[in-house]
């Protein structure tokens, strides 16, 4: 290149100072100091160049300036940024869903339990890892799943990545819309211009008010609509409060803290297993996952369904089971299940363990007090009422089983062999008609070491995973359904067919109730009104439920029925009621209908009233 073209580097200012001054005291200088001062005009043009001084005996610098090892660098520090990213991603660390940050607030807002990281229910999610974030490299994890609780098979996985991924990806407006228009289709249920109410059901107050919740006379609930009547009356007398659970949660924990009923609506969570359980197929995919499985279900020969205890002998057990072989064996279509039973025969049954129960009283408190004191004349009345209650006792277990019959036949039957059963028309449906039921039972840590679903032969462990909100969870993890998880008895499902009563009860703990398709009518009653409810003594096999047919009573053998107070609801999908220890509920479903409860625990405030009519 000629020297005309080519660009001339100026010197640096300072560089050419020192330069001069080496030269003017070039004479003066030693050999030795003008080599030092070489040394400092070359450490200027490294300065000048962008170069640097040496450390120890490296050239930093220049180590730095070579392209390669910039590449190197480069892809050094985007492989750490990946694996600082897909660590965050397994343990836990990436941003809460709305659902877990709202109930976190909520928990401490309400000065919610911490949490409890060694509880065994809390084992957090197992959606979290780099596998289920990088969808379909691998076993499909639900979302919201937990590690040792749910199904973990893999036809239920790969169900579940196809509903998840593709035909029903996660869209809460698009779950809440469909609840919403599920409650359309079936109407809008207002109250009867007989049931006013000093407070509006849909807007209640933040605090229960006085006399919640209203009842009215049982009487005239029932004439307003008939129990065998499964056409629905849109004009109810309904007492319980409804609260939005996106925005009236804090309402409905100030009532829970009292122990008083409610229902919850548009629960995101919830509102999506109803889309997905009322989505054509999903159903019959989900419960025939396994074709073979046969799973709980009852028969009975009337639309009236009451829970029993076998209390018979073993003998008098077989020697019914071979008079319904032999009945088959000929061609009859003989059921085990015989219906409620006669109210007459009830009522003689209630008074005959009353005295029983009472004679019984008596006994164990005369033994109390002759172990504590040492009177002969005590002594002496002593023996004779046990003489009295041995032989009452004796004719209790002669006579107690001698009219009674099972009212329903606990059966095994696959989902499709139950809705071959359940999914008639009307024309074939009737109070006199045969009636069927079907159960699913999810174990999880309702005993120990159940999890693997072994407290029930053909248990439904996925309902875990389908019902995530009724998970044990515990901490800020907490369910709002759930009180006291630890306590949890797994889940219950009951499908019912139209017209299916379950006749009135208590139960001894707290009850969540999800409705996720169909319509149920509950009708609900206070524990004070155990008194006019004319239950089933202990001892007998329908303990705790009464012995009047409601769609029928028989106010001669049962004259304070009559006096008893009620209210009612009608569940629709998507709803969820909080029912409190010790209340009363009869059951009625409107059409064929998937309802799904939960127990946690119990509470004593209502005991009293419980222990006055002989509980």
């Amino acid at each position: 290149m000629p020297p005309n073209t080519m660009q001339q580097r100026r010197p640096h200012s300072t560089t050419t100072a020192i330069i001069s001054s080496i030269v003017d005291s070039s004479d003066s200088s030693t050999r030795k100091e003008r080599r030092e001062e070489r040394r400092e005009v070359k450490k200027l043009k490294r300065v000048k160049r962008g170069g640097s001084a040496k450390i120890g005996s490296h050239n930093v610098g220049g180590f730095l300036g070579d392209p390669h090892v910039q590449l190197a660098v480069a892809a050094f520090v985007l492989l750490t940024l990946t694996g600082a990213t897909i660590f965050r991603m397994m343990h836990h660390e990436e941003d809460e869903s709305p659902r877990r940050r709202f109930m976190g607030g909520y928990h401490r807002r309400t000065g919610g339990e911490a949490n409890d990281s060694d509880n065994p229910n809390n084992d957090g999610d197992s959606n979290n890892g780099l596998m289920n974030k990088l969808r379909g490299l691998g076993p499909y994890v639900i979302p919201d799943s937990m590690k040792r609780i749910g199904n973990k098979a893999k036809w239920y996985g790969e169900l579940r990545r196809e509903y998840d991924t593709v035909i029903l990806p996660k869209d809460d407006e698009r779950s809440l819309r469909f609840v919403e228009a599920e409650r359309q289709r079936h109407g809008i249920y207002r109250q009867s211009p007989k049931a006013t109410t000093p407070y509006d059901i849909h807007n209640c107050p933040d605090h229960p008010p006085e006399g919640y919740p209203m009842q009215w006379p049982v009487l005239e609930v029932l004439d307003n609509w008939s129990p065998d009547d499964a056409t629905p009356n849109h004009e109810i007398y309904q007492g319980f409060c409804v609260f939005d659970y996106r925005t009236e949660l804090g309402k409905a924990e100030n009532y829970r803290k009292k122990e008083l009923p409610f229902i919850v609506r548009n629960d995101p969570a919830v509102a999506r297993t109803a889309e997905r359980w009322n989505y054509p197929g999903y159903m019959e995919k989900l419960l025939m996952g396994k074709e073979d499985t046969m799973r709980r279900a009852e028969y009975s020969p009337n639309n009236h369904f009451m829970y029993w205890v076998d209390r018979r002998s073993r003998s008098e057990r077989r020697r019914a089971q071979k008079a319904i072989s032999d009945r088959r064996k000929a061609g009859d279509d003989a059921h085990s299940g015989f219906g409620r039973g006669e109210q007459e025969q009830m009522a003689e049954a209630i008074h005959e363990l009353e005295d029983f129960n009472k004679l019984k009283g008596l006994y164990e408190e005369a033994r109390d007090y002759v172990e504590d004191h040492d009177d002969d004349e005590a002594q002496e009345q002593f023996r004779e009422l046990k003489k009295a209650f041995q032989k009452a006792k004796e004719k209790k277990n002669e006579r107690s089983m001698e009219n009674w019959k099972p009212p329903t036949e606990n059966l095994r039957m696959t989902y499709l062999d139950w809705l071959k059963h359940a999914n008639v028309t009307d024309e074939n449906l009737g109070p006199d008609n045969p009636h069927w039921y079907f159960r699913l039972i999810g174990c999880g840590a309702m005993g120990k070491g159940t999890e693997d679903g072994s407290c029930d032969k053909g248990s439904s462990e996925w309902l875990f995973d389908e019902l995530t909100f009724f998970q044990p969870r515990t901490g800020e993890e907490r369910s709002f359904y759930l009180v006291e998880p630890n306590e949890q008895k797994g889940i219950h499902c009951r499908f019912g067919m139209k017209g299916v009563i379950a006749e009135n009860h208590f139960d001894l703990s707290r009850n969540a109730i999800a409705l996720l398709g169909g319509q149920r009518r509950y009708i609900l009653g206070h524990p004070n009104q155990c008194n006019n409810m004319n239950l089933l003594p202990r001892g007998h096999p329908s303990a705790r439920h009464s012995a009047v047919d409601w769609s029928d009573p028989d106010l001669e053998s049962f004259p304070t029925f009559e006096k008893a107070h009620v209210n009612e609801v009608v569940m629709q999908p998507g709803d969820v009621m909080y029912l409190p220890t010790n209340w009363f509920h009869y059951i009625i479903s409107l059409e064929l209908n998937f309802q799904c409860n939960t127990r946690s625990g119990g509470e004593r405030l209502y005991r009293k009233e419980i222990n006055d009519c002989g509980f």
